[in-house]
């Protein structure tokens, strides 16, 4: 449960950086998010394999339409607005438990903090 929160905290910073349209690149995003989330638990090659992984992330609009489960020359506004507040709709959905469940675990100290 501890590494799930994590993950779900990971996807949430990422898709949270996702949003704005003139955003970073979701590998930069992805680098961040990982930096925050995951990487103060993971040892040397953990640290040194994930962020590798990351390098190949596309770009913002290819998230946009897998995201829509469209090609990405069928891509327009509206797809990406609706897809957009699909993602803002699912980080502040996540954020209020993610929160609470941390919470939770450190008052029942289950807060691992051990690199893996």
């Amino acid at each position: 449960l501890l590494w799930i929160r994590r993950s779900l905290e990971f996807q949430r910073k990422f898709y949270l950086a996702l949003i704005p349209s003139n955003g970073r690149h979701p590998k930069d995003s992805a680098v961040t998010a990982y930096d925050e989330t995951l990487s103060p638990y993971h040892g040397w090659l953990l640290r040194n394999i994930f962020p590798a992984s990351l390098s190949q992330m596309p770009s913002r609009d290819v998230f946009i339409a897998r995201f829509s489960g469209i090609e990405l020359e069928d891509l327009n506004q509206e797809v990406e607005s609706q897809v957009i507040r699909k993602l803002r709709s699912l980080v502040l959905t996540w954020e209020p438990l993610l929160d609470k469940w941390k919470d939770i675990f450190e008052r029942l100290d289950l807060e691992d903090i051990r690199q893996v």
